[in-house]
């Protein structure tokens, strides 16, 4: 008999029934688990205005790492019988057909002997966001 109910206990357990007279270690939840619409719309509108941020903001960062690479290529590149001038007819060239638009007084070239030049780019850029409110970029690119 003792065995009997033994058995009963273990089918019963092996099955997820509850035994009669014994109390369940799994906790009851009497409400439902998850996440609300209202939570899904608040997670979607947070999804969209950072991927909105992403697309507006990185093609400032994706100029600036090329200029990065044609800033330290022309300044390798540039030779000691090159004027600064010269130079910067050259950087202006690159900078045309990679399409990044860089004011001039932006530029600065120092010749120094017979070593390369160093030439260093400073500037900032404004990234409009939502309605007035706009983010300030600061870049610089050194190249020598």
């Amino acid at each position: 008999m003792r065995r009997s109910i033994l058995n009963t206990l273990i089918i019963k357990k092996a099955f997820g029934q509850r035994a009669q007279g014994t109390r369940s270690i799994i906790p009851q939840h009497s409400g439902e688990a998850g996440i609300s619409f209202i939570g899904v719309i608040f997670w979607l509108l947070i999804l969209v205005f950072l991927v909105a941020f992403v697309v507006k903001v990185m093609p400032s960062y994706y100029d600036y790492w090329s200029l990065k690479n044609i800033v330290s290529q022309q300044a390798q590149q540039s030779g000691p019988e090159e004027s600064a001038s010269q130079i910067r007819h050259n950087l202006n060239d690159r900078l045309g057909v990679a399409m990044i638009n860089i004011p001039q007084k932006d530029i600065q070239i120092e010749k120094s002997g017979t070593g390369p030049a160093l030439i260093t780019i400073s500037y900032d850029k404004i990234v409009p966001l939502i309605a007035n409110i706009s983010l300030l970029l600061h870049f610089e690119a050194v190249g020598h």
